[in-house]
């Protein structure tokens, strides 16, 4: 319950956060960059409402969710494209949806949604009930479900309360974390090698395949013309891997460049002074968060340019800048486990408007569950 010293406040519009304390709170946190939030809010393919639910006392702000709100009308509900796939269209024509919902995730990256104020356990524990219960009356109050999407067994505190409250549990697609433990490239293959022989050979051989065939990597500042060839490279690659549209638009890599400053870190491939490969990471701290990569589709040698850039330069970069993880999508995993990734479970947690939708998604999560991990064995 909310005490009398605490006040829950829903923030509609990201200009009215308290700038300076949402930094300090979300520091270590970089999908939740406050200047992030507001480029992904402005450059987004498709219109993204954001509301963030402020937990407040006399020391300002104890805990802060991310919620995108899902209204029964939206066209786009990712929990219904997570719980029914490619069956989505169908089961809505027939009538069931999760909508209206309280959609409590970061807008494009695979992180807890919800932070709390640093403090004792206890202390965290009782903001985050308080939270949660502010939550639950509003979504009461409007017949809302609630849902959260991408918590990780890291944020064990979160799944475990939501599963006190009978919140509907699931795993899904898990994400992939690199922890620096090394200085350089040397110290990287010496990492590898206590893994996996092959994987060091194999990084090491890669490496050098790529610099053979003339790839040089390099950190960059791009201006706003070079942003829009740095975003095609992204974009056919992402369109050529999944098939779909990036879920952003052109003007979010100037956006970040001009807000971030050091924070952005922008590197780029070229072969022979062609430019074949580029990614992005935003850092907060010692947290860096691998924004988006593309790399050239057309006259590729198999170089292991992705290799490269994603894992072999960053060896190097990483540790140089202060970096100790590094937070990489839900894509390609295996091959982020050869190069000495470790892959984090994610999970969906929801709470259902209604007793109908529960008594019908219940069994549901359990099937989806059961698939999953049978997918995934």
């Amino acid at each position: 319950m909310i005490t009398s010293s605490q006040r829950l406040r829903i923030v509609q519009d990201l200009e009215q956060l308290p700038g300076a304390e949402w930094r300090t709170l979300v520091f270590g946190h970089p999908a939740l960059h406050l200047e992030v939030l507001k480029a992904i809010a402005r450059a987004t393919t498709r219109p993204l409402p954001v509301q963030i639910f402020l937990l407040e006392d006399q020391l300002g702000i104890a805990a802060a969710a991310v919620c995108e709100p899902i209204a029964a009308s939206a066209p786009h509900n990712t929990l219904d494209a997570l719980l029914f796939g490619r069956a989505e269209r169908l089961v809505r024509r027939l009538g069931v949806s999760t909508q209206p919902l309280l959609l409590f995730k970061c807008p494009l990256g695979r992180q807890a949604p919800i932070v709390l104020r640093s403090g004792e356990c206890a202390q965290q524990s009782r903001d985050l009930t308080s939270l949660l219960d502010g939550i639950e009356e509003h979504a009461a109050r409007h017949n809302l479900g609630i849902a959260f999407i991408g918590l990780t067994t890291e944020d064990e505190l979160l799944c475990s309360v939501l599963r006190s409250r009978r919140y509907l549990d699931s795993e899904i697609d898990s994400t992939a974390r690199l922890e620096i433990k090394w200085t350089d490239f040397d110290g990287y293959v010496d990492y590898l090698r206590t893994r996996s022989k092959n994987a060091a050979k194999i990084a090491r051989n890669e490496r050098n395949r790529n610099r053979r065939n003339g790839v040089c990597i390099q950190q960059v500042r791009p201006s706003t013309a070079e942003t829009q060839a740095l975003y095609t490279l992204m974009y056919e690659h992402y369109r050529h891997k999944s098939g779909r549209d990036l879920p952003f638009g052109p003007e979010l890599l100037p956006l970040l460049v001009a807000a971030l400053g050091d924070d952005l870190l922008v590197f780029e491939a070229r072969r022979d002074g062609r430019r074949v490969g580029t990614v992005f990471v935003v850092r907060s701290g010692c947290v860096g968060w691998v924004v988006s990569v593309g790399i050239e589709l057309r006259d590729r040698p198999n170089d292991f340019t992705y290799a490269n850039l994603l894992f072999y330069h960053a060896a190097d970069w990483a540790p140089a800048l202060g970096i100790k993880s590094l937070l990489y999508g839900t894509a390609v995993q295996k091959a982020k486990l050869t190069r000495g990734c470790r892959l984090v479970a994610c999970r969906l947690l929801y709470r259902p408007h209604g007793r109908f939708i529960r008594l019908l998604v219940a069994p549901y999560l359990l099937v989806h569950q059961a698939r999953f991990r049978w997918k995934n064995r």
